[in-house]
């Protein structure tokens, strides 16, 4: 099953079961989701059945200070920071002209390569299974996932297909968001209606950026320093062969 039922969790979904090079992505070896942060007892208690080996939290310092996960003493906890403003949408830290998530997307690629990578060597060498996520789940959990997805070469339409789901389980953090019953940072949350948007031609734009500029997703891992070595150690881990 994609999503998992987690109490305190409402976007924690397997990345397993999609059509990847050879055979297809096997359940239980990534998830993706939004901050564990609101978690009890019953929720650490599913997520421990998972037999997690680590979970992996993409949010900067400021997001993290807030919000502190609620897994951080309960397994292996890796921080892996997308800071430089990402989660406040400041101008600053935003692509030029109109918005659209796929910008944002390629901006991260190109100016936080270092980030990337060390989320994507920190997953192909877990010696098991992984939690990955940021505050929402959609977008710095979705670039991760993309390149996950991609580098094992799962269809860029799957990829987006998997993206857009966050739209849909989101609906009732996005509400408490609008309306201030939940703030993800310190300040004050005035959010525009893209905040809540996950776009299926964003994500195929996105995936589309990596063809055109790299020749694929693995182009680009090697290219940002993943090692071969790496992508091999993901396919192994990731990809269940199909019989021949």
């Amino acid at each position: 099953m994609r999503r998992l039922a987690i109490a305190g969790l409402s976007n924690c979904r397997d990345l397993g079961g999609y059509a990847a090079e050879g055979g297809v992505t096997r359940w239980g070896v990534f998830y993706r989701s939004e901050a564990p942060c609101s978690l009890g007892a019953a929720g650490v208690a599913a997520l421990r059945r998972l037999g997690l080996w680590e979970t992996i939290d993409l949010r900067g310092d400021a997001e993290i200070a807030w919000r502190p996960s609620a897994l951080e003493e309960v397994f292996p906890y890796r921080k892996i920071s997308l800071n430089g403003g990402a989660e406040t949408f400041e101008k600053k830290n935003l692509p030029q002209g109109p918005f659209s998530w796929d910008k944002v997307y390629i901006k991260r690629a190109r100016e936080h390569a270092d980030w990337v990578a060390a989320a994507v060597t920190a997953c192909a060498e877990a010696q098991g299974p992984v939690l990955f996520h940021c505050t929402t789940g959609k977008d710095r959990t979705g670039i991760i996932a993309c390149c996950l997805l991609g580098a094992v070469g799962v269809a860029r339409e799957d990829i987006a297909a998997d993206y857009c789901l966050s739209q849909v389980y989101l609906q009732e953090m996005f509400e408490a968001m609008r309306t201030g019953a939940l703030t993800i940072r310190r300040e004050p949350g005035n959010f525009e209606p893209y905040v809540f948007q996950t776009p299926f031609q964003a994500m195929l734009d996105f995936y589309d950026f990596f063809t055109r500029e790299y020749g694929g997703i693995p182009a680009y891992l090697l290219k940002i320093g993943v090692k071969e070595e790496t992508l091999c150690r993901l396919a192994e881990r990731f990809v269940e062969k199909e019989n021949p």
